[in-house]
C-alpha cells in the first residue's frame, strides 16, 4: 500500500481515481442503494473519484439479495401444493402463471440493474473478472499464503477476495492509477499493504472523512447547524424530529433476547414505536460541499434517539398430560431504548452568514433494522 493515508493533494488532483466496495461494508449499509450512506457517496466524494465494483462482489450481493427471495418462492409453491392437495381445487391454472413470471430470474436481474445504476450513478461501473496473468497469479498467492489467503484450513474461502483484489488492482496499473479499496476484512487490508496501487479503508465514514469540507465558511455552516438542531423551537428541528418519527415507523423492529420467569416458550412482537426524544451527537457532525455548486452542503447528522416500543408478548405453557403446548393469554410490555441514526441533510443556497432559516433543507434518512432486547417476561402478569 502506498505509504500513510491518501494526501489532499492527491485526491483532488486525480492520482487516485477510484474507489471500491467489499460486500461486507454494502452489507452493513443495509443494501441501500437509493438513501443513506451509500446514496450520498456520488456527493461527497470529487467527480475525479468513479465506483468499480468487481463482478464477484456484485454477484455476492446479488446472492445475498436473493437468499429471502428464494425461500419466499419455496415457501408460495409448498403453500399452493398443499392448498390443492387438502382443498382438492384446480390450481395448476396459477402454478402455471408463477412460473411463467419467472420470479427467480426477474429478481436476480433487477438486483444486477440495481447494482449497475449505483455504480454509474457513481461514475462507474462493474469490472468483469478477466485479466492476463490473474489466474495465475491467484494460484501463486494461495499456495504461498500470501493475502489475502492466511493461513489456515479455511484459506480456500478467500478465493473471492484474491480475486476481487487482483482485478482491482489489475485495472489501477492498465490505467497508471491509484485507488482505494473499503473492506473490514483483514485480508484485502493485507493485499493493500504489499500493492503498490491500493489504499486500504475499514468503512465508507473513513473514505468520506478524506473530503468533509474545511476553512472558515464550512465551520459557519457546521455551527449554523448544530445550533439549529439544539434549539427544540427551530424548523429544522422539528423537520429533523419528523423525519425520525417516521424513519422508525417504517423500519424493520425485531425482538432479541426475550424469556419466560418460568419453564415456558416466549415469543414477542412489536406492535408500535413512538419516538420519546432525541440528542445530536454534535461532536459526530460532518459537512461536505458540492463540487459544482458552492451554495450546495452536504451535512450528516447523528442522532441518539430514545423510542418508546409497544410489545406484544404470547407465552406457550407444555401442557405434559395432552402433550401438547397450550397458549396463554398475550400480555402488552411497554419498552425503553436507544440507537443512533445518521441522517443526510442538503442544503441549498447557503451564503455567508446566512441561517439555516435561509436555506431549502432536505432530510434524507436510510431504512433501518433494530432489535429489541426485552429480557424477562412475567408468565402470569395477572397475579
Amino acid at each position: 500500500m502506498p505509504e500513510g493515508i491518501p494526501t489532499p493533494a492527491q485526491l483532488l488532483n486525480g492520482e487516485i481515481s477510484f474507489f471500491s466496495i467489499d460486500t461486507d461494508v454494502i452489507q452493513s449499509a443495509g443494501y441501500s442503494f437509493e438513501a443513506g450512506a451509500l446514496n450520498q457517496l456520488h456527493r461527497q466524494l470529487p467527480s475525479s473519484m468513479e465506483l468499480q465494483l468487481t463482478d464477484i462482489v456484485a454477484n455476492e450481493i446479488i446472492k445475498h439479495l436473493m437468499d429471502p427471495v428464494l425461500k419466499s418462492i419455496q415457501t408460495f409453491e409448498s403453500s399452493l401444493n398443499n392448498l390443492k392437495r387438502r382443498a382438492e381445487l384446480p390450481l395448476d391454472q396459477i402454478s402455471d402463471l408463477f412460473r411463467a413470471m419467472t420470479p427467480t430470474e426477474s429478481a436476480s436481474a433487477h438486483f444486477r440493474k440495481r447494482l449497475e445504476d449505483y455504480a454509474s450513478k457513481c461514475r462507474g461501473g462493474v469490472l468483469p473478472t478477466e485479466g492476463d496473468g490473474i489466474l495465475t497469479e491467484l494460484f501463486n498467492r494461495y499456495f504461498n499464503s500470501s493475502p489475502p489467503f492466511e493461513l489456515n484450513a479455511a484459506k480456500k474461502t478467500e478465493f473471492p477476495d484474491a480475486t476481487s483484489l487482483l482485478v482491482l488492482e489489475k485495472f489501477a496499473t492498465n490505467n497508471e492509477t491509484t485507488g482505494i479499496v473499503i473492506s473490514k476484512d483483514n485480508g484485502w487490508e493485507a493485499f493493500a499493504a504489499q500493492s503498490e496501487y491500493l489504499y486500504c479503508v475499514k468503512s465508507l465514514d473513513e473514505l468520506t472523512a478524506l473530503f468533509t469540507a474545511t476553512g472558515a465558511l464550512a465551520a459557519q455552516v457546521h455551527e449554523a447547524i448544530n445550533k439549529a438542531l439544539e434549539d427544540e423551537k427551530s424548523p429544522l428541528r422539528s423537520k429533523l424530529s419528523n423525519a425520525l418519527e417516521d424513519h422508525l415507523h417504517n423500519a424493520s423492529w425485531s425482538i432479541g433476547e426475550i424469556y419466560s420467569n418460568v419453564n415456558a416458550r416466549v415469543e414477542g412482537e412489536v406492535s408500535d414505536i413512538h419516538l420519546s426524544d432525541h440528542d445530536l451527537l454534535v461532536e459526530k457532525t460532518s459537512i461536505w460541499n458540492d463540487e459544482e455548486d458552492p451554495t450546495r452542503w452536504l451535512i450528516e447528522v447523528t442522532a441518539s434517539v430514545q423510542v418508546n416500543a409497544s410489545i406484544s408478548v404470547v407465552t406457550y405453557l407444555w401442557d405434559s398430560i395432552d402433550k401438547e403446548e397450550v397458549e396463554l393469554e398475550s400480555d402488552n410490555l411497554d419498552s425503553q431504548t436507544e440507537i443512533e441514526v445518521s441522517a443526510f441533510l442538503t442544503c441549498s443556497n447557503v451564503e455567508a452568514d446566512s441561517a439555516p432559516t435561509d436555506w431549502d433543507i432536505e432530510v434524507e434518512i436510510a431504512p433501518g433494522d433494530y432489535e429489541i432486547d426485552v429480557g424477562e417476561v412475567q408468565a402470569f402478569p395477572w397475579d
